[in-house]
């Protein structure tokens, strides 16, 4: 899976690969010291259902927005067994945390029952850009 606590850094420094400048490189020794100062350290993963209390959640009608809007079951489907799956997905974002281009960026992490899947980074385009 890799080193999941350096993914958003590593990330975000890789745009810089064709342009790098000095900060880029003292950013980059930042993240080696980290690595130098965590070399035994381990990411311990909880596998327990999250708890989330779904009372603090407003509920919502879309249906105006969505009126032909259906969950498409194949007819074919098997009848479900067993435990239920959670499927959770953490997002974090940065809106124009770039100081130079104001470019912003983006972490997602989806997993199901605590395991991920999957991590994204994307990297917004600078609201100056935008037409």
């Amino acid at each position: 899976m890799g080193r999941i606590d350096i993914a958003f850094p590593v990330a975000i420094m890789s745009k810089y690969l064709i342009q790098p400048r000095e900060g880029h490189l003292n950013e980059i020794f930042h993240l080696f010291g980290y690595l130098k100062s965590h070399d035994r350290s381990r990411i311990v993963l909880d596998a327990s259902r999250p708890k989330i209390d779904e009372s603090r959640f407003v509920k919502q009608d879309w249906t105006d927005f969505y009126m032909d809007a259906r969950e498409s079951i194949p007819p074919n489907a098997p009848e479900p067994r067993g435990n239920s799956v959670v499927m959770s997905c953490f997002v974090d974002a940065n809106h124009a945390g770039d100081k130079v281009t104001h470019q912003g960026s983006n972490f997602m992490d989806n997993r199901i029952r605590s395991k991920l899947l999957r991590l994204d980074l994307n990297l917004l385009q600078p609201a100056s850009q935008l037409n």
